[in-house]
């Protein structure tokens, strides 16, 4: 691969705000152009200088990891449904900076592959880590319905308590499937 800064057009060194500035600005024109082979470049280029640093001794973490995390390009890749390339950009991070969004990011790749019982781990923790936060809460409650089936499994009855299945409802539900057996010539309970 060619010099990274090179393709981005970035001195060695060069700030986050530089960077960030450069790669939004040559993603606008390769995409404006549809040139698919520049833009796979470009990606690959911005990627490897966060991943690996850009020579800078002022930054302990490059893309400004080391202080408040900026996650508008791990968004951007995941919205793309650039799966794999936000994960890597996630799990790069070290894990003393990884606050709430990191977790809700996870949960989010992870929600999106299917995998929910890690998501509903990773929305739990960033619930947990802001409790203000309702997004967090929200997906953490909408991956938990998904996984248990989105059912109910308590009842609450008109006082209040709470209720699980009564005999009432199994006998009224083995009554009406036994009447739709008989208007088609069957008999689910014979006796009746």
């Amino acid at each position: 691969m060619k010099d990274p800064h090179y393709i981005l057009g970035v001195p060695a060194g060069a700030s986050p705000e530089q960077l960030n500035a450069a790669y939004r600005e040559l993603m606008r024109k390769y995409q404006d152009e549809g040139n698919s082979k520049k833009i796979d470049e470009l990606n690959a280029a911005y990627d490897y200088i966060i991943m690996h640093g850009s020579g800078n001794s002022s930054h302990n973490s490059y893309g400004g990891y080391n202080a408040a995390p900026d996650y508008t390009d791990i968004r951007a890749k995941i919205n793309s449904g650039r799966l794999d390339d936000a994960q890597t950009l996630l799990d790069g991070m070290p894990e003393g900076t990884r606050d709430a969004q990191w977790y809700y990011l996870k949960g989010t790749i992870q929600q999106k592959r299917g995998w929910l019982e890690e998501a509903a781990k990773n929305f739990a923790t960033a619930s947990n880590l802001d409790p203000s936060n309702n997004t967090y809460k929200m997906a953490y409650n909408k991956v938990s319905n998904a996984r248990s089936g989105g059912y109910r499994t308590e009842r609450r009855r008109s006082d209040g308590e709470k209720s699980g299945c009564s005999g009432c409802d199994m006998c009224t539900g083995l009554l009406c499937a036994d009447c739709c057996c008989e208007c088609f010539g069957g008999d689910l309970i014979p006796c009746c």
